[in-house]
C-alpha cells in the first residue's frame, strides 16, 4: 500500500513539474493584464510624400477627406502615403490598399470620397 502511495506521489510530482515547466516557457506576463500600459511612443518617422494619381499633389500636411479606407474598411493610417483623387486627398488603412487604388482609381475613388467601405461586389 505504501508503495502505491509513493508511486502516486512521484507521478503526481513529475506531472506537476512538467506542467510548471511548460507554463513557464509559454508565459506572457502582460497578456490580458487590466493595468497594462501602452509602450512608449517611438519618434514618428518622416511623413512620406503623397502619391498623386491625377497629376495633382496634395499640400504638405493635408488631411484626408475620409476616415475609413474604402478597400479594407480600417481606419485611415496617418503614417501611410495619401493620394489625390478629383482634387481631394484620400488616405488608406494599410499599405496594400494604395496599389489597389492606383490600379483602378475610378472604381474605388467615389467610395473614398463618400467615406464608406466598398461592398464585396465592388460597389460603394
Amino acid at each position: 500500500m505504501i508503495r502505491h502511495v509513493l508511486i502516486f506521489l512521484g507521478t503526481f510530482a513529475l506531472g506537476a513539474a512538467a506542467v510548471l515547466v511548460m507554463r513557464t516557457a509559454r508565459h506572457d506576463p502582460h497578456y490580458g493584464h487590466p493595468m497594462e500600459t501602452p509602450p512608449a511612443a517611438a519618434p514618428a518617422p518622416a511623413a512620406a510624400p503623397p502619391v498623386a494619381y491625377e497629376n495633382a499633389s496634395a499640400p504638405a500636411g493635408a488631411k484626408p477627406v475620409n476616415t475609413i479606407c474604402a478597400i479594407c474598411g480600417m481606419a485611415v493610417d496617418p503614417k501611410l502615403p495619401t493620394a489625390v483623387y478629383q482634387g481631394q486627398v484620400i488616405g488608406f488603412g494599410c499599405r496594400m490598399c494604395a496599389p489597389k487604388f492606383k490600379a483602378d482609381p475610378d472604381k474605388y475613388g467615389p467610395a473614398y470620397l463618400k467615406n464608406e467601405r466598398m461592398k464585396s461586389g465592388g460597389t460603394p
